[in-house]
């Protein structure tokens, strides 16, 4: 199979004159901006939540489709850490908490984010950091350890941003979330 390489002379491109050319950049530009046009236009009203995860990429997936589920799909913030809601509160991860907090509060000013909604999962990583191996092997341990956990957290939340309406749960591993009250 030969190549072939345009040139001037070579005839394809004769029925395409400089005019025809900028005839089609230019229709090509006026779709791109009808296109484009509206999703500029929107206004950022704020957001419906703000989403406090784990980092582990086994959840994410079933994060997302628990957040389009309550029919939020491309209406809330996202704020992922090692342990979400635990490093908001455990004190082996002290040093973060400024930073969660920082963020919480710009996503409230910036988008009227109404309520926060906190997710711990099972088998975390981070969670047995905070609160030792036991969290592995002891499942209402570990229930017990997440629950304390997403409460501190709803009431550190409560503290800084009261208006905020906190919803907690815990994720298992087939993505189905335990509300926690």
């Amino acid at each position: 199979m030969s190549r072939h390489i345009h040139h001037g002379g070579c005839g394809c491109l004769a029925a395409l004159s400089r005019r025809r050319a900028l005839g089609l950049g230019i229709g090509a530009l006026a779709a791109a901006a009808t296109v484009t046009a509206p999703a500029l236009a929107v206004e950022d009203t704020g957001y419906e939540a703000m989403l406090m995860k784990c980092i582990d990429p086994r959840f994410t997936t079933n994060t997302w489709a628990y957040m389009a589920a309550r029919g939020w799909q491309n209406n809330y913030s996202q704020f992922n850490i090692a342990g979400g809601p635990i490093a908001a509160v455990a004190p082996v991860f002290q040093e973060w908490r400024a930073t969660w907090e920082a963020n919480l509060n710009i996503s409230v000013q910036l988008h009227n984010v109404k309520r926060v909604v906190g997710l711990t999962h099972r088998d975390c990583g981070a969670a047995a950091v905070a609160y030792g191996d036991r969290i592995k092997t002891d499942r209402a341990y570990e229930t017990a350890m997440n629950q304390q956990a997403l409460r501190a957290f709803r009431d550190g939340v409560k503290k800084i941003q009261p208006q905020v309406i906190v919803e907690l749960g815990i994720m298992d591993l087939s993505g189905r979330v335990e509300p926690v009250t």
